[in-house]
C-alpha cells in the first residue's frame, strides 16, 4: 500500500469500510482526495522553476553557479528514493 494513504483511519484498503459506508469513512475518503489534489496542485506551482525557452535555459547555464555538489546531491537523492521504493 501507499505510505501516506496507509495512515488514514478507517483504512482505505479495507473493502468492508466501503460496504459499511459510515460518515467517518466518507470523511476519510474526502481527505484522501484533498491530499491527492493538493500534491497535484503543488506540482503546478513548481513549474515556475522551469525555463521558458531554450534561450533562457542557456542563459541560466551561463550565469548560474556551477557546483559539482548539486549533481552529487541530486544523484544521491534519486538513489535514496530508488532504494527506499525497493525496500518498503
Amino acid at each position: 500500500g501507499n505510505q501516506i494513504f496507509g495512515l488514514f483511519e478507517p483504512n482505505l484498503s479495507d473493502r468492508a469500510n466501503y460496504k459499511l459506508d459510515t460518515m467517518e469513512f466518507r470523511h476519510t475518503v474526502a481527505r484522501s482526495f484533498l491530499l491527492s489534489y493538493a500534491f497535484s496542485f503543488a506540482s503546478f506551482l513548481l513549474l515556475v522553476l522551469l525555463p521558458y525557452q531554450k534561450q533562457e535555459a542557456q542563459r541560466r547555464k551561463r550565469e548560474w553557479s556551477h557546483r559539482p555538489a548539486f549533481g552529487y546531491i541530486t544523484c544521491g537523492l534519486v538513489l535514496f528514493a530508488f532504494i527506499y521504493a525497493m525496500t518498503v
